[in-house]
């Protein structure tokens, strides 16, 4: 091979978590939310987001303007709210939220919520 053709190597690591783990190193945001980001690369991140029962309701919400947001429920139950909607969360439920979407999460009064998330830059 000519070395005009060579192209820089990069250098990839495999990460295998166990997210029993992963959750016992959730850092707090607030008294509500959790979170830890595990895997980062070029135009995504992926971690673990908790979200604890709270007293009343919450009007704020939150927007990625240029990232998509996929998420999958794997413990807890809860709600999805983009803008008044509201989408029931369940264990093995999947959600994609395209940029720019204002959204938010909360989990049900009988326990914490637990999402797999993935944030993937989209321009």
């Amino acid at each position: 091979m000519a070395t005009g053709n060579r192209r820089k190597a990069t250098k990839r690591e495999l990460k295998i978590l166990k997210v029993k783990e992963v959750l016992k190193k959730l850092e707090g945001i607030n008294e509500e939310i959790r979170y830890k980001s595990c895997i980062e690369g070029k135009g995504f991140s992926t971690g673990l987001i908790s979200f604890k029962p709270r007293r009343g309701s919450d009007p704020k919400q939150i927007n990625h303007r240029d990232k998509d947001v996929v998420c999958h429920v794997l413990r807890g139950r809860g709600r999805l709210r983009i803008n008044s909607r509201r989408f029931l969360l369940e264990p093995g439920t999947i959600c994609h939220i395209p940029k720019g979407t204002s959204h938010d999460f909360a989990a049900s009064r009988k326990g914490e919520l637990i999402l797999l998330y993935s944030l993937i830059t989209t321009g």
